[in-house]
């Protein structure tokens, strides 16, 4: 009875925070205090649910109604404690940054308002196990975004952004509704845990549509109606077109927002992964969908010269890095990867802020470019750099992998964590020499030693947290469901490799002087795609164009008439 009591009290403070904004909304500015105060609360009793769930079974709290389909059910398993305790831990953070930020702001008392209703309808939904419910709560995100990205209504950039988003998001949860509908019929239930037991025991459901091209079983076609919801959540690629407008909303929103909203895609597969476990070809369009968005957007983000749109295309490249980690079968990693994004991203959102304000009181055009003394091009200088480079980190990740004893070649999804590791330990590598800080063999050596230490401390962690939220056998058969037929993977890795490499190459010939001859067009396709990605693909500009025709109202008659005279 202590646990459940613990549990409802990470629950319940942002709830009653809320209310009792609302109904002392005299009190001014001491508002805050409130909500900080029942974040800290949550918090702690959040802290506490987690040990509790480390130790011992989980919590399965069920609230009888009539009829039992709707009755609302908590389930708080250790998924759902590590998401309770990233929420309430951000959203305490942006309650305190925001008792100044919104200091003097003529919404403020509203603002809180809606910030603690928010978490507390986070909270609500990461522990929702009654599948109904579950679309309640991400219905009333949906609305809440819209509410807190309009806050801002005498600006008509966030006036549109809202209007954007809660289009796209309604229009997306039913998606989710239709996926809710399938599981229904085909189960006969709305309750997550029996849901689960009905499907292992029917070996993926009845098959639909049988008979036809379209032939599949049930829980293939559920999740795959369930991948629309998590890619636009998740701001994947084409669905992402409602995340660069969340900049127009104040600072502590887009910090909520890319720190703990965005990850929404990424909890629903965990939710769902004994499904996602039964439905390999839903797992390989996870994996394609995500590794599309992380390219373009890490490829925008690099183009864009705000500081808050780098840091919106970063989330959304991110976001795609952790969907992919989930169609390679690696749940538990994604949600260890949306836990540290969430932690960094709100901190550089909250810094954002003060970094564009000293920017405009102390401006400050950027120095000449400082071009180093050219030397003579040496070969073996070159090839030296460029082995060191690509080999090492490779050198240092396996044998960081062979300390933390993980079975690294038993699984195509650690194959593939190791190449994006290797690529980007080589980059790290590689800025030493950007930053010619290779002539100091000091700076060089505490370089690698890092480079080891971080590398072996991310693995170790990635082990135990994947070990925390599943057991080995299940972890095994995610892997299994999401393998690729091996002459294709084969293929894919051989093709990428190959093309790092090249890459490497030009760079390494690049920043030791020697001039790479390069085909006219490969020039003239770098500056389109330059050109194209500076523009976020044009997406926002058809939007806008798109939001233009449907406000622009066609003349009436008598006043063409008027104007003739």
């Amino acid at each position: 009875m202590f646990s459940e009591l613990v549990a409802l009290t990470a629950l319940v403070p942002p709830l009653l925070a809320a209310g009792i904004v609302v109904l002392r909304s005299n009190a001014g500015e001491q508002i805050a205090k409130i909500g900080i105060t029942a974040l800290a609360v949550s918090t702690s009793a959040a802290i506490l649910t987690l040990i509790h769930t480390t130790e011992h079974q989980p919590l399965l709290l069920k609230f009888t109604i009539t009829p039992d389909a709707l009755s609302p059910t908590i389930l708080v398993d250790r998924l759902a404690a590590v998401m309770m305790v990233l929420i309430s831990a951000v959203s305490l953070v942006i309650h305190a940054y925001s008792r100044r930020y919104m200091q003097g702001d003529q919404g403020y008392v509203k603002f809180f308002a809606l910030l603690s209703l928010l978490t507390f309808v986070l909270l609500a939904l990461v522990v929702s196990a009654n599948l109904l419910w579950l679309f309640i709560w991400c219905h009333l995100v949906s609305w809440l975004l819209w509410a807190l990205l309009a806050f801002n209504h005498r600006a008509a950039a966030a006036r549109l952004a809202a209007r954007t988003i809660l289009r796209i998001q309604t229009l997306v949860d039913a998606t989710l509704l239709i996926a809710i509908l399938i599981a229904y019929v085909m189960f006969g239930t709305l309750d997550l845990t029996e849901l689960f037991q009905r499907v292992a025991d029917a070996g993926g459901g009845p098959i639909v549509w049988a008979g036809t091209p379209w032939e599949t079983d049930a829980v293939t076609l559920m999740t795959l109606v369930l991948i629309v919801t998590i890619m636009t959540k998740s701001a994947q690629f084409p669905f992402h077109v409602w995340l660069p407008g969340t900049i127009e909303a104040p600072t502590p929103v887009s910090a909520m927002l890319h720190a703990g909203i965005v990850n929404a895609g990424g909890f629903l597969v965990n939710r769902f992964a004994p499904l996602y476990g039964m439905a390999p070809a839903t797992l390989h369009v996870l994996f394609i969908v995500g590794g599309l968005t992380a390219l373009i957007g890490a490829s925008t983000m690099l183009t864009q010269p705000s500081i808050k749109r780098t840091l919106v295309y970063s989330t959304m490249g991110q976001m795609g890095y952790m969907i992919m980690e989930c169609g390679l079968g690696a749940f538990a990693l994604a949600i260890f990867h949306l836990c540290a994004h969430g932690l960094f991203k709100a901190t550089l959102f909250l810094n954002s802020g003060s970094v564009i304000h000293h920017a405009r009181l102390d401006f400050k055009l950027p120095g000449h470019s400082h071009t180093r003394p050219t030397t003579a091009f040496s070969l073996m200088t070159w090839a030296t750099g460029l082995v060191i480079t690509l080999l090492l980190p490779l050198v240092i990740l396996l044998l960081a992998h062979g300390l933390v004893r993980i079975p690294l070649f038993e699984a195509q999804g650690m194959v593939i964590f190791l190449f994006f590791a290797w690529v980007t330990s080589a980059q790290a590598i590689f800025s030493l020499y950007r930053l010619e800080a290779v002539a100091s063999w000091k700076v060089s050596i505490a370089m690698l030693v890092a480079l080891a230490v971080i590398g072996l401390t991310y693995l170790w962690a990635g082990e135990a947290f994947t070990g925390f939220l599943y057991s080995p056998p299940e972890t095994a058969a995610y892997f299994q469901a999401a393998a690729w037929p091996k002459g294709l993977f084969d293929l894919f890795v051989v093709i990428s490799a190959i093309l790092v490499v090249a890459v490497w190459i030009i760079l390494y010939a690049r920043a030791h002087g020697l001039r790479v001859f390069l085909p006219d067009w490969v020039g003239a396709i770098y500056g389109r795609l330059y050109v194209s990605f500076l523009s976020a693909l044009y997406i926002e500009d058809l939007l806008r164009a798109i939001a233009a025709c449907r406000t622009r109202r066609p003349r009436t008659l008598p006043r063409q008439i008027g104007e003739l005279r």
